[in-house]
């Protein structure tokens, strides 16, 4: 399957879901804490694209452009730009200018280990970023574009290429490939269960009765997706008390 059709099918799994599957997957070693989304469109999904920067010296800055410009010219479709700036704020390693082009290549996002600027051009954009914070000023005199595509620190986690990232308003998740192939066989199921539980809490069952969803339900649930319609409450009062 295309990255881009992959990427689509992700981006449509919520992290708490995504969490809820992979719960015996180290999620600790794979969630990225202190980021926030900073465009009004949130989630974003993809291969990674990695950037390192350090901080300057005169030793290892470059004449011309910054090496993260070529970097970004020769973006993916679906690829996410992952910036991994040390928790810098000391200015910013993503901007308007910068995010225009990786969306004008049909990049997937950005994450930033750090600082972005230029909020309403981001947003303009359409690439949605989720960082660190903000600062007005770029990133020129204090960071140093250094390293690409190989193994990084990226708020607390480590980030490889060859990782997939997922983010929303709940988190920024790195995947291996194969964590997102089991996400894709596994999300449909699991978003349907939650989603079933939650109609049946608005019907007044207790949490303790129908979430998790029991196994006594699960019939139900077929019928559900089959029908759109929720079942009589009286219904699901048998389904129960037959499991009891």
């Amino acid at each position: 399957m295309m990255d881009v059709d992959l990427a689509q099918r992700l981006k449509r799994i919520p992290t708490t879901i995504a969490c809820d599957i992979l719960k015996d997957q180290a999620l600790a070693e794979r969630s990225a804490q202190g980021l926030s989304p900073m465009t009004p469109e949130v989630r974003l999904a993809g291969p990674v694209r990695i950037i390192e920067f350090l901080p300057g010296r005169p030793e290892i800055r470059r004449a011309g452009p910054p090496a993260n410009f070529a970097i970004i010219d020769a973006l993916q479709p679906a690829e996410v730009l992952v910036l991994c700036a040390g928790d810098s704020m000391a200015g910013a390693v993503l901007g308007d200018m910068l995010a225009t082009r990786a969306q004008s290549l049909g990049g997937g996002g950005a994450v930033v280990d750090g600082a972005v600027r230029d909020l309403e051009g981001l947003a303009l954009a359409g690439l949605p970023v989720h960082a660190r914070g903000v600062a007005p000023m770029a990133a020129h005199a204090t960071l140093v574009p250094f390293a690409c595509d190989r193994p990084a620190r990226f708020s607390g986690v480590t980030v490889m290429p060859g990782d997939w990232v997922l983010a929303d308003r709940d988190g920024v998740l790195f995947l291996t490939r194969a964590l997102v192939d089991l996400l894709l066989e596994r999300a449909e199921a699991a978003m349907a269960k939650d989603e079933f539980s939650r109609q049946l809490l608005l019907m007044g069952f207790p949490l303790t009765e129908v979430f998790p969803l029991p196994a006594a339900l699960i019939g139900l649930l077929d019928t559900f997706l089959a029908q759109g319609a929720m079942p009589p409450p009286e219904t699901v009062q048998t389904a129960l008390a037959q499991e009891a």
